[in-house]
């Protein structure tokens, strides 16, 4: 059991689903379209993800992004690589993006 009683849910009803018969995998779900949005320079950028860093590594990023000879920006490398893992995993972002259009209908 997790703290998100959706999760749980979720995960219950993935259990029953296996075990009732050998229907595509996929279901018809198209993650394409998740995607093409999930790292796209036009989507607006309105979520955060935060992860817990140390001190020297807060400072390096805050460096990094006011350095004027170094050309990178730290947030979009961390959107990039979320996007690589969305398409290495694709069975758990296919199930991030059913969570998601469930809480959009409610």
């Amino acid at each position: 059991m997790s703290d998100n009683p959706m999760t749980d849910a979720f995960d219950a009803a993935e259990e029953e689903k296996s075990t009732e018969d050998d229907v595509d995998a996929t279901d018809g779900f198209d993650a394409d379209q998740y995607l093409e949005a999930l790292n796209s320079d036009g989507a607006p950028k309105e979520k955060t993800v935060g992860i817990a860093v140390t001190t020297e590594m807060h400072a390096f990023y805050h460096e990094l992004q006011n350095a004027d000879e170094v050309e990178v920006n730290p947030a979009q490398s961390v959107r990039d690589h979320l996007e690589k893992l969305a398409h290495r995993h694709p069975e758990v972002f296919e199930k991030a993006m059913r969570k998601l259009e469930i809480e959009r209908e409610f």
